[in-house]
């Protein structure tokens, strides 16, 4: 730790094994990163936006929430990790991903399962998550939990594709728009995680760069922010497709049930091409 370290720092010395191009306790001694603290609302709101659209549908049942409670849960440890810098904060902010990732997953391999089996994946899933949280606590390795978070943000992928090729009608306006959704959901994803690479790379130029602007818009260049931005966008629109896919709710409206910018995703760029008017309905009508 170099010697110009505040030494009123609240929280005092870093002790987790990460610390990021944002310098530490610039804006207040309370908080030692502090935009990548405050970009983890983006997680938090979008949960809680998630949250009470279920909770205003009638016959939504409460464990349709389970997953945005996990996202809320990833803003909120990360959130405490990047204020603080503690290793144990540090374990929580990883294996909050484990905890949102673990219920999106069960959800889209138990579409039209059994009760009895959607049980046993739980109990498989569960206990294949405490196995995993023990082990990186425990020996502290970015292996198996990088490995286990990519297989699951696969397995999503892969499934979340085959079910709006099977729950959505061919060539109608819904899976135009739903697939408008998921593809600028994986793009912003990817965006995120290659700005979480350059803040890594360049760290040294950014820092300069934001000295030479001077606030608030050096503000701007502190790319980890945007990792958090990005990924709590893509995060929740994959949640919320998802979750609508999996309940076989009506596809109208789909754009009204969605925050921004999905409804702007699923009438943009990335939804492809329209159905031409009367189009497949029309043809399926003569």
């Amino acid at each position: 730790m170099t010697s110009n370290y505040p030494l009123d720092a609240f929280w005092g010395l870093p002790t987790s094994n990460a610390n990021f191009c944002e310098e530490d306790y610039l804006v207040t001694r309370y908080v030692a990163e502090f935009i990548n603290t405050l970009t983890n609302l983006t997680y938090v709101l979008y949960a809680i936006y998630g949250i009470r659209s279920l909770q205003r549908k009638p016959n939504a049942k409460a464990f349709r929430t389970v997953p945005y409670w996990g996202l809320m849960g990833v803003g909120i440890c990360s959130g405490i990790y990047h204020m603080s810098l503690k290793y144990h904060t540090q374990m929580m902010d990883d294996l909050s991903m484990l905890f949102t990732t673990t219920p999106v997953l069960h959800r889209v391999l138990t579409v039209n399962a059994s009760g009895t089996t959607s049980t046993i994946l739980a109990v498989l899933l569960g206990s294949g998550l405490m196995g995993l949280i023990s082990v990186h606590v425990a020996t502290d390795e970015l292996i198996l939990h990088a490995a286990a978070f990519v297989v699951s943000i696969t397995v999503i992928g892969i499934r979340t594709m085959q079910l709006i090729a099977t729950r959505t009608p061919a060539g109608s306006a819904a899976r135009s728009q739903i697939w408008g959704m998921v593809r600028f959901g994986a793009v912003i994803f990817n965006v995120g995680y290659a700005v979480w690479l350059v803040d890594g790379w360049v760290c040294d130029l950014l820092r300069s760069s934001r000295e030479a602007i001077g606030l608030p818009w050096a503000f701007l260049l502190e790319l980890h922010g945007w990792w958090h931005i990005c990924t709590g966008v893509g995060a929740y629109i994959f949640i919320a497709v998802i979750d609508h896919l999996a309940s076989g709710e009506d596809h109208e409206d789909i754009e009204g049930s969605f925050a921004w910018p999905a409804p702007w995703a699923s009438r943009s760029i990335f939804a492809g091409r329209r159905p031409a008017a009367g189009g497949a309905a029309g043809k399926k009508s003569e």
